[in-house]
């Protein structure tokens, strides 16, 4: 029995491979569908778990979650626009790419404008002591940077899909190697990212939602001190920096460098998450604590920490804590 595999959507010669019944065939499938799953998981783990942690008990929480993957959407439609522009002038995408960086960090400090705008509605729906229109909504608009997180995890998680979707739903189909370049010429290129292409994706995808929750809260930082410190913008200027360097990195994935950018882009990361915990007020013992935390968490199980270390436990946890200190700098 041979069955037509169309590995690639624009291949002109389709490639015909034996197999030994249809149970072989619904193997392939289910082979397929499983790596799409695994890719997903990759791919999305921080994102939910940062949902479920932050956004998923909070009405207005998931408003704002999904007000923000509007805004990336729309800061993608704007640079699609420039793009077709300068396209039909001259080949120039290094330039399209920048265009695009900067609508998106644009769309973030509209975000924040916008919000900053509402200030007085959402006092009114979160205002403590006062019969809430909104039951269950938390005092968001004294926690700066937990707005900023949930805000830019919408926008990460936007960017991820629409970075990884197409290319995981062509994974789900059997045959589908990810090889196009060696299909088209008949042999294959060793600088290709072969059988591993999958997992640079999910990975990509993974860092792509992390990098924008790390842009997202260095950029209000710097709108919220405009004019109030004597350097407000640098953690503005650091933000597009990282963007711009990412999306640089990114353009050695097709010379065959896929892990050598992958290793570059999450010592970046990591950068960034330091310097927004920096920014959050966060001391290096606080942060080696949490650290320390999770790995209990997912070696032992949270239930098991919780009975072990009782005695340890604070009366706030580190999300209350960080909000607590916010609405003090307010107040005061």
């Amino acid at each position: 029995m041979f069955v037509k595999f169309n590995l690639q959507p624009n291949a002109s010669h389709p490639v015909l491979v034996s197999v030994n019944g249809v149970a072989s065939l619904q193997r392939l499938i289910v082979m397929g569908v499983w790596l799409t799953v695994a890719c997903y998981l990759i791919a999305f783990s921080p994102a939910a778990a940062l949902f479920c942690r932050f956004v998923a008990k909070d009405p207005l929480r998931i408003i704002l979650f999904v007000l923000g993957a509007f805004f990336w959407l729309a800061s993608l439609l704007l640079s699609s626009f420039i793009w077709l522009a300068i396209s039909m002038l001259w080949n120039a995408l290094p330039l399209a790419v920048f265009c695009s960086i900067i609508l998106q960090d644009a769309a973030r400090v509209f975000y924040f404008w916008l919000l900053k705008k509402a200030q007085s509605g959402l006092n009114k729906i979160t205002k403590p002591g006062s019969v809430s229109i909104a039951p269950g909504v938390s005092d968001l608009h004294n926690a700066r940077h937990m707005l900023a997180l949930v805000c830019g995890l919408g926008m990460g998680v936007m960017a991820a899909l629409l970075l990884t979707m197409n290319v995981f739903a062509e994974f789900a189909g059997p045959g589908t190697i990810g090889l196009p370049r060696a299909m088209r010429e008949g042999h294959r290129d060793v600088n290709s990212a072969g059988t591993n292409l999958p997992l640079y994706y999910a990975l990509s995808g993974c860092f792509t939602t992390l990098f924008n929750v790390a842009w997202t809260i260095m950029i209000w930082d710097s709108c919220h001190k405009v004019n109030k410190t004597p350097y407000w913008a640098i953690p503005g200027i650091a933000a597009t920096a990282s963007h711009a360097a990412a999306s640089a990195l990114s353009w050695y994935n097709s010379a065959g460098y896929q892990p050598a950018v992958l290793i570059a882009q999450a010592c970046l990361l990591l950068i960034c998450i330091l310097y927004c915990n920096y920014i959050t007020g966060s001391t290096p013992k606080a942060i080696l604590d949490g650290v320390q935390s999770a790995l209990i968490d997912w070696v032992t199980l949270k239930w098991v920490r919780e009975e072990l270390f009782k005695k340890r436990e604070t009366p706030f946890s580190g999300v209350e804590e960080m909000e607590a200190e916010e609405r003090r700098e307010v107040d005061a």
